[in-house]
């Protein structure tokens, strides 16, 4: 992971927002073996090895046969186990998808690369991971407002949706259409599974962050009792289940349509959220090979000192989209002359997802990386219009 463009502090955050995760500690979730700083500014982190692949992998070998409900229920249960584990220790996910759901070869659940998105902010490699995640991208993130755990539970029905269609709730040919169906389009029907399954699915898809389960009350569900039981003996969790089987008892069936006034189906959640850390006392603070031991060297100058960079889009927000769009756009003037910049962005505002647009951008810059940066500039025209959308 490239850190060479952050600052100090950046970097110490980043690196110790790694070793909080590395002490993260479940059957169910990817572990972080070792946490290291190289001499170039390269932030590594060793992990374990999943050896089965990932659900995306599994869900493309399927060439459209769906996967019967009884494994769904066992993928998405250990998830949300895992992710319950994550949001009890006041983290959130961040990029939850089906890439990120990793198989051992026993057929246990693995969930990896939480919180890295948060690690990844502020470095160019952030920019690579958003554009595959935009999928799984919740509404209240797309309009920049406050969100919380409640949108790891939007990603998680994300990937229940299409664990069971085998496709992508919402698609597009664009990032910008992509968003807007996210923000105003209801999801597509899920046939051929109960009716408990159908209207988890849709709770978890309400576009309203107030009304979608949390993850306790996800598997508080009736349904999901006998799949957490199977689970926990299967792969020796060690959970006790108590709580849960209680709770089944007495809480709203999650399947249970409740009619509101727009028509929309809701349920009230009511379980607390936890606050997020307030400080860096939950944060370990050591960390290896990070203070300059050991000979190391600062990063070359001709990588952080400042370019000649074209002026921001004047309909750019000054939230936090904006200003990832700004850090986008100077990550792509760093790789590009100028004159390539403004060709290359003036084609993809223009045609955004036009055939033959790839080797347009390929004529204009002079690179092998043209069709990688191609999907950054699309990245960076889905983020400007997203946050001119938000302050408007």
């Amino acid at each position: 992971m490239e850190t060479s463009t952050m600052d100090p502090k950046e970097r110490n955050e980043a690196v110790k927002e790694a070793m909080l995760l590395k002490k993260m500690d479940h059957p169910n979730i990817v572990r972080f073996q070792e946490v290291f700083m190289t001499r170039k500014c390269r932030l590594c982190i060793v992990m374990d090895y999943a050896d089965g692949g990932d659900v995306h992998q599994e869900i493309k070998r399927r060439e459209g046969k769906l996967i019967e409900e009884a494994r769904v229920l066992e993928w998405f249960v250990q998830t949300c186990i895992a992710l319950k584990h994550v949001h009890e220790r006041k983290v959130l996910h961040r990029d939850l998808k089906t890439q990120n759901i990793f198989l051992m070869a026993t057929g246990q659940i693995k969930l990896g690369d939480f919180g890295i998105a948060k690690v990844l902010e502020a470095t160019k490699d952030y920019a690579k991971t958003m554009v595959g995640t935009p999928y799984y991208l919740s509404p209240e993130i797309i309009e920049d407002r406050p969100y919380s755990f409640k949108s790891d539970v939007w990603s998680c029905g994300v990937v229940l949706h299409e664990m069971a269609t085998l496709r992508h709730p919402f698609d597009a040919e664009s990032l910008v259409i992509l968003a807007g169906k996210i923000l105003r389009d209801p999801h597509p029907p899920v046939v051929g599974y109960s009716e408990p399954l159908t209207g988890l699915i849709n709770r978890m898809l309400t576009k309203d962050a107030r009304q979608r389960p949390t993850i306790h009350e996800i598997l508080d569900t009736a349904f999901l009792q006998s799949s957490m039981a199977d689970v926990n003996a299967k792969y020796n969790l060690g959970m006790d289940l108590s709580m849960h089987v209680a709770a089944a008892a007495v809480v709203p069936r999650l399947d249970t349509v409740v009619a509101a006034e727009d028509g929309d189906s809701v349920l009230i959640a009511t379980m607390p959220i936890p606050d997020p850390p307030k400080n860096d006392d939950d944060y370990e603070e050591e960390f290896e090979d990070y203070e300059g031991s050991e000979g190391e060297e600062e990063p070359p100058a001709e990588l952080v000192e400042s370019t000649i960079r074209p002026a921001p889009s004047a309909g750019l927000g000054a939230g936090a989209v904006g200003g990832k769009a700004e850090s986008l756009r100077n990550y792509l003037c760093n790789q590009v002359t100028n004159q390539e910049f403004h060709r290359a962005y003036a084609l993809v505002r223009a045609s955004c997802q036009a055939d033959g647009l790839e080797q347009q951008v390929c004529d204009v810059i002079a690179s092998d990386k043209a069709p990688e940066l191609l999907t950054l500039f699309q990245l960076l025209i889905f983020l400007e219009d997203v946050a001119a959308t938000s302050g408007s």
